[in-house]
């Protein structure tokens, strides 16, 4: 299962993958230019970016600033190549700069986060919905209409 199509990873950044050390690639979802890994599907976030694909009434980019660092891998940041802290907000481990404030999700980790904030803001929901990895991205164009997968072509 994957969430990015190879056809995708076209335009190249100036930036390298944390986890591979390859280059990544910018995609384009809900309105955001995203870096992503062609090799492990992880995502940089630039400051912001995470709060605009969850929606701006979103506490998760304050969460992840908020939460003490746990013991980590260290990974280095693509920006400013410092070593970045690991966070865990909503069970999922993040990985956060805290020179540029950017943050690294690896693949699946963005629809976790996404669905435990949705969950979060529903409490009493009887039977949250369960999102599945492979259509994340299409509920997602749903709930945010600007989403665009052919912009740019």
């Amino acid at each position: 299962m994957t969430d990015f199509e190879p056809e995708e990873f076209r335009i190249k950044s100036d930036r390298e993958c944390p986890r591979c050390r390859t280059e990544l690639y910018i995609v384009e979802r809900g309105g955001e230019s995203l870096d992503v890994c062609s090799e492990c599907h992880g995502i940089w976030f630039d400051p912001r970016e995470l709060e605009g694909l969850v929606g701006e009434d979103s506490p998760v980019e304050l969460l992840i600033r908020i939460t003490g660092s746990l013991k980590g891998e260290e990974l280095l940041c693509p920006v400013c190549d410092m070593k970045m802290v690991t966070k865990e907000v909503y069970d999922v481990y993040v990985d956060l700069c805290e020179k540029c404030g950017g943050t690294w999700l690896d693949a699946g980790e963005t629809e976790k986060v996404w669905e435990r904030d949705e969950r979060s803001r529903h409490p009493f929901d009887m039977q949250p919905e369960v999102i599945d990895r492979k259509h994340f991205w299409d509920k997602f164009r749903t709930k945010y209409q600007g989403f665009d997968t052919n912009k740019g072509q």
